[in-house]
């Protein structure tokens, strides 16, 4: 598939905003596509967005010609600032999502968001405050008790967790009972927290779930 890929920067809000370092993968064609912004692990713990995991729901969006921004949380890479702790990342999440909206072969109204461990919860906060978001996929968020009912997003949404993952300690039924639809998670045998070796698994559920999700009817 032709694609154009574009090494960008944003700003994002907030006290003294930085600009973050992404990079933007579009499908060539006729007419607006839909896109999708990934979030990264913990930048404290080597999270980037060159991570095994951004990259393998990267690769399922380009195998369902979905746009995909994946982009460095403030501090990480060229991404300017330093770690905040969760909220200011919100913010970072936020900005992403707000750039890739505006990019001219993007359709506003087509618009997901994909995260991971610790990107993955920014990204629940981030989607309880961001109506655009129309899908929200999830991998292996940390989760030690329920959402509180104002980060329950009310749109398609995917979780994906494997059995040997701590995150999921307690047992996946308990674990389920913590996400905005316990009916949406998925369980995948054989593998722990960071996905080495079964990547093609995400690479599947990115381009399947976002692939109808992001469909206009």
């Amino acid at each position: 598939m032709a694609a154009t890929l574009q090494r960008v920067g944003f700003p994002v809000d907030g006290e003294d905003p930085p600009v973050l370092q992404g990079e933007l993968w579009t499908p060539d064609g006729a007419g607006p596509v839909a896109g999708v912004v990934v979030a990264h692990p913990h930048p404290l713990r080597g999270g980037s967005m060159d991570n095994n995991v951004v990259m393998a729901l990267c690769q399922g969006l380009q195998r369902a010609g979905i746009a995909a921004l994946r982009f460095n949380f403030r501090g990480v890479g060229l991404s300017e600032g330093r770690h905040g702790g969760g909220d200011d990342e919100t913010l970072d999440v936020l900005g992403a999502l707000a750039f890739l909206a505006d990019q001219p072969r993007i359709g506003p109204d087509r618009i997901g968001l994909a995260g991971y461990s610790f990107g993955a919860r920014v990204s629940l906060t981030a989607a309880a405050k961001a109506p655009r978001v129309r899908a929200l996929l999830c991998v292996a968020p940390p989760l030690r008790e329920p959402l509180p009912p104002n980060q329950r997003p009310d749109r398609p949404f995917l979780a994906l967790v494997g059995d040997q993952d701590a995150v999921a300690a307690d047992g996946a039924e308990r674990y389920a009972s913590y996400l905005p639809d316990p009916e949406r998670l998925q369980v995948v045998r054989g593998t722990d927290h960071f996905w080495l070796g079964f990547e093609p698994v995400l690479v599947d559920a990115a381009e399947r779930f976002f692939a109808d999700a992001l469909t206009i009817e």
